[in-house]
């Protein structure tokens, strides 16, 4: 009888041991969440950084986040639901737009879930989303999860056309670059005027002047949304459930 009984506690602590083992943990919430979360690291800094600038730039521009995250196992989880709860985590999304996206890879598991925030819902479907997967596929068979990823988030961007605009902010930046253009055309007017009455010969002087208002009028307008300081992070909606994909490859 102890023998039963010992036999049935092995067996009950192994259980819960599995149960206990097989539950993914989704890390707390970055203090400034980006685009891409490689824990497997299966992508080189300078393919992170790629990918990061492309995704950035696009919420920028249609205000729809998505995130790429990348895990060595799934612990026994569903992809999708797990693809879910970490959107829901993370807040991924606009708050009003509820646009977020979460593409999740496993890699010992070999398979891949694209989750849509319910925004996303009517343009994503989950036919949709099971095609840019079986696009992708190939290049997830030779580990080539750069090229998958970058593939399917234009495969994405495609779908989604003029769906997402940016916010109102961008009409008053644009106002502020017209009212900036004005002002060094009359600067440079100005100082071109000046220099034709006075006859100066220092010619050398007025190039440097030219030069060093265009050269900082157009950094300054190069810059102003590829610099990370001007990217405050992903997260503010977190509603998920709006249908999604997964498979094996």
């Amino acid at each position: 009888m102890k023998k039963i009984i010992q036999s049935i506690s092995i067996i009950l602590i192994y259980f819960c041991s599995n149960l206990i083992h097989g539950q993914f943990s989704i890390p707390e919430i970055p203090k400034k969440i980006y685009p891409v979360q490689d824990y497997a690291g299966v992508l080189s800094n300078k393919q992170v950084k790629k990918l990061n600038q492309k995704l950035i730039l696009y919420s920028k521009i249609t205000s729809t986040e998505i995130l790429v995250s990348i895990i060595q196992d799934l612990h026994g989880e569903d992809p999708n639901l797990l693809a879910s709860r970490w959107g829901e985590k993370w807040k991924i999304g606009r708050y009003h737009e509820n646009n977020g996206i979460i593409i999740l890879l496993s890699i010992h598991d070999r398979k891949i879930s694209i989750q849509n925030g319910y925004g996303i819902e009517p343009y994503m479907t989950d036919f949709l989303t099971m095609e840019i997967i079986e696009k992708i596929k190939p290049f997830l068979k030779k580990n080539f999860y750069y090229k998958a990823i970058d593939y399917g988030t234009q495969e994405i961007f495609k779908i989604l056309k003029d769906k997402y605009k940016k916010n109102k902010k961008k009409k008053n930046f644009s106002i502020w670059n017209l009212l900036t253009n004005i002002s060094v055309f009359f600067i440079m007017f100005f100082l071109f005027y000046f220099f034709l009455i006075k006859k100066t010969t220092n010619s050398s002087l007025l190039n440097t002047l030219n030069t060093l208002f265009v050269t900082n009028f157009l950094f300054k307008n190069q810059n102003s949304d590829q610099n990370e300081d001007n990217f405050d992070g992903f997260g503010g909606g977190g509603n998920f459930g709006g249908g999604g994909s997964s498979s094996s490859w």
